[in-house]
């Protein structure tokens, strides 16, 4: 048992030594689309639904920060943590449908985070391809408001999503530890579902949300470079 573990410890010190971390900032665009189905009033024998869809699209930022582990000179795999920040929001109007007046929505993903494994392959010295899957939470928000007649709608609602996605881009070498990064992400989210009252008749909405993301990219990963340690 002794010497099974001290193999498995000297492989990881080998491995490790063929490792190096990284670093970087993205910026591009962010595509959100948000399909959902609502149902009114709940309770009811009259209950009616209708299926909407929203989208936008804002300007995105994404720090990240990875273990890069390398296998052969062509071949690494790594390990990267993402902080995202989404911008924009979707707009919407609930019409000719229950209501006597316009219900105005409006949603948007906000700051997340995420992980992803990512293969990589080495073309030639200068440029590298990588893909891989990961997992994602973002905070999604609803906000809506419309009162009128003897019906309203309003409220506020957010809830943090789990997502699966995945992560594909290249890589341009600068220098030996600066890059130029093209990179796109995709993520679908987990469903959300809200059930709200309306403030002036009592009745209830309920939401059935399924969020997904397209990300663009651009940006500069920065190696840090090995400690070397010379002796006489």
């Amino acid at each position: 048992m002794n010497k099974r573990f001290l193999m498995i410890a000297a492989c990881l010190l080998s491995f490790n030594a063929n490792a190096s971390w990284y670093g970087g900032l993205n910026l591009g665009i962010n595509s959100a689309n948000i399909k959902k189905n609502l149902h009114y009033p709940l309770m009811s024998t009259s209950l009616t639904s209708a299926n909407y869809h929203s989208g936008y699209t804002g300007f995105h930022g994404q720090l990240f920060a990875g273990y890069d582990f390398y296998f052969k000179d062509q071949l690494s795999i790594a390990v990267e943590g993402n902080a995202d920040l989404f911008t924009g929001r979707a707009r919407y109007n609930i019409n000719n449908w229950s209501f006597l007046a316009n219900v105005n929505a409006r949603e948007k993903l906000e700051n997340g985070f995420s992980i992803f494994l990512l293969p990589t392959y080495q073309i030639n010295p200068y440029v590298k391809v990588f893909v891989g899957p990961g997992i994602s939470t973002s905070r999604f928000v609803i906000n809506s408001n419309g009162t009128a007649g003897n019906e309203g709608v309003s409220g506020h609602y957010s809830k943090w999503l789990i997502g699966g996605g995945l992560k594909a881009g290249v890589a341009a070498s600068f220098t030996d530890n600066l890059d130029l990064v093209f990179t796109y992400q995709f993520t679908q989210y987990q469903n959300a579902s809200w059930t709200n009252a309306e403030p002036v008749s009592g009745d209830f909405l309920r939401g059935r949300y399924e969020p997904h993301a397209h990300i663009v990219m651009a940006g500069l990963r920065f190696h840090i470079p090995e400690v070397k340690n010379y002796s006489k």
